[in-house]
């Protein structure tokens, strides 16, 4: 099998070569380099980019459509793949992605050439679900708020949240998007004692049970849940999940963690909902521009801990997708399935 990998600044030629050099399932093996984006801020406009204009955000390069032309397995990242391209590769047979989403690739027309797509939701898994918890954590208790305090030189006794600050051993948790990370954090947030119900259409209530949480439509999510946690996706251009009705129907004193995608969640009437003190508090990863504008009206707000899309970032994250790739490719070949066949 001919296969081509297609590097970027944030997954390297050599995290791929690593992985698929050598590899008994491939005769043919060559990565190039996708040049775009010169620094880390430049790189998530990229992937917002992506994330809001899918497979079309990016036109492919003349390199990439004639090293397209006769492979089997193309391995990518961040680089998009439109109908364009898959119309250029004939013999081509599968579509392996080392991100958890699918958004830059065009799935219908994989679908139609009888391409198969595989993702991997589990690269980063473990390190966004961690940081998920932490920053439920940090809002509820407001760990930053103290820090930022006492910094200043002041020890800093009353905040948005004094007469009503929670244990996770009480709170209900509802995990929006039921997922590889929704599952992760379910699993590490319940041995604080917490109940966990999820909103997820894509799966069944015996596979709820089976992981010890219960399935529960949105508006009882929103209506029952002391911290809201959002994990799903939804397509390219998709109006938000959260907008300025879900807000108003969570408890005045729940508080909304996004650690996803910022497509999910309308910022504008979260900071109106924070001003009104419809909700609690809020902790957020994950913005539509990046870096945060100065002078955005979050900046402003004391109840919300902001963090600069830190979730997955940890060192070996991008690293080891390859690998875990090369391993669900292998099961797939193997046994005719694999956990994140995406088509």
């Amino acid at each position: 099998m001919k296969c081509l990998a297609i590097a970027d600044m944030l997954l390297a030629i050599k995290d791929f070569d690593d992985a698929l050099k050598g590899c008994d399932l491939f005769k043919e093996y060559e990565a190039i380099y996708w040049p775009i984006g010169e620094t880390r801020a430049d790189f998530r406009n990229v992937i917002r980019r992506l994330e809001t204009l899918g497979s079309k955000a990016y036109e492919p390069s003349p390199e990439v459509m004639e090293k397209i032309k006769d492979i089997e397995c193309l391995f990518i990242h961040q680089h998009p793949v439109s109908a364009e391209m898959i119309a250029a590769a004939p013999n081509l047979k599968f579509i392996i992605s080392a991100r958890g989403g699918v958004e830059n690739i065009d799935v219908d027309a994989a679908r139609q050439r009888g391409v198969h797509v595989i993702n991997c939701p589990a690269h980063n898994a473990v390190a966004v679900a961690e940081y998920c918890i932490g920053l439920m954590l940090c809002e509820m208790r407001n760990i930053a708020r103290a820090d930022k305090a006492l910094r200043k030189g002041e020890w800093r006794e009353f905040y948005p949240n004094s007469e009503c600050i929670g244990e996770l051993s009480d709170a209900v948790i509802g995990l929006v998007g039921f997922g590889t990370i929704g599952r992760l954090v379910a699993e590490r947030i319940k041995p604080f004692g917490s109940e966990v119900i999820v909103y997820d259409p894509y799966i069944s209530d015996d596979d709820a049970k089976n992981n010890g949480v219960r399935k529960v439509e949105l508006k009882e999510l929103l209506t029952t849940a002391d911290v809201v946690s959002l994990h799903g996706r939804i397509p390219a251009g998709s109006p938000p999940l959260i907008g300025e009705g879900e807000l108003k129907q969570m408890k005045p004193s729940a508080y909304l963690i996004n650690t996803a995608r910022a497509v999910l969640l309308d910022m504008k009437a979260l900071a109106q909902a924070l001003k009104n003190k419809t909700i609690k508090g809020a902790a957020i990863d994950v913005f539509p521009t990046e870096p945060l504008p100065q002078g955005d009206p979050l900046l402003g707000i004391d109840e919300i801990t902001l963090t600069n899309h830190r979730g997955g970032d940890t060192y070996n994250c991008f690293a080891k997708a390859p690998v875990l790739l090369v391993k669900q490719f292998r099961e797939y070949i193997s046994t005719g399935k694999t956990r994140f066949l995406v088509v």
